[in-house]
């Protein structure tokens, strides 16, 4: 190849490399080879906070076409503000997910917790529990930080197992909390509301971790600071917040 393409957000690391003195008294050393990386767990929250932009236009679309009486302008409305909302949830989680590989490959897991994991009595350890404890690993979280962190990721990974693993069975309608009416319960969950408290917490999770943690990892550290600036290029302003929550679903 000709070259390799670095970009701001990617780890560079060279994996072996080696000098020895030859029996002509030269030095001599292997060829150089990089290994790059691109942290992406940044780039789903920039995706999520895009689609959550989007879901709160919707909204404001939606309770504009519901004053009036053309049903079809209500149910697109609706289901731009469902499609875009459900997108920014699935990132938000997506994004998690990305930091829990990064941060995984400097956490010792013992084996006996990783085969609970994989056979547990109960099955398969939660997607959000595993997150959840790398994380507190890494950074050594109190136990009440902790018990935050996996309380609010399960609820992100729950609307996100719900878009990712549709149920198609037909069910009882859901009473939409904004506009008082019974509907299939997508439209509800997946509202620019939730949206904007799911992508809130997981962005201001992040920001908490990438400013405030502690880690004895020095590699850990070094990614706390370049996730900070990358988070700050999507919240230049001030450091995400989670709305007050004021609905039901």
């Amino acid at each position: 190849m000709a070259g390799i393409y670095i970009t701001r957000g990617m780890s560079v690391s060279i994996p072996h490399f080696s000098l020895r003195i030859s029996e002509s008294g030269e030095l001599e050393g292997d060829p150089i080879t990089l290994h790059v990386q691109f942290d992406v767990c940044p780039t789903w929250i920039q995706i999520a906070k895009r689609h959550l932009d989007a879901a709160l236009i919707a909204k404001v679309n939606r309770d504009a076409a519901w004053q009036g009486t053309d049903e079809v302008a209500k149910a697109q409305a609706l289901e731009v503000e469902f499609e875009a909302s459900m997108q920014a949830i699935m990132a938000a989680a997506i994004a998690w997910d990305a930091i829990y590989a990064v941060l995984r490959e400097h956490v010792t897991i013992p084996p006996s917790t990783l085969e609970k994991w994989r056979n547990g009595r109960n099955g398969r350890t939660a997607r959000y529990t595993q997150v959840a404890e790398v994380t507190r690993r890494a950074f050594s979280l109190t136990q009440e930080g902790a018990s935050m962190l996996r309380g609010n990721l399960k609820q992100i990974y729950r609307y996100r197992d719900l878009a990712v693993h549709p149920s198609g069975k037909i069910e009882a309608p859901l009473l939409h909390p904004e506009l008082n009416l019974g509907m299939e319960w997508r439209f509800v969950y997946f509202r620019a509301h939730n949206a904007e408290l799911a992508v809130m917490a997981a962005a201001a999770m992040l920001w908490d971790l990438a400013h405030n943690a502690k880690s004895k990892d020095e590699k850990i550290s070094a990614y706390q600071q370049t996730l900070a600036e990358r988070l700050k290029e999507i919240f230049p302003d001030s450091a995400p917040t989670v709305p007050m929550s004021n609905s039901n679903a």
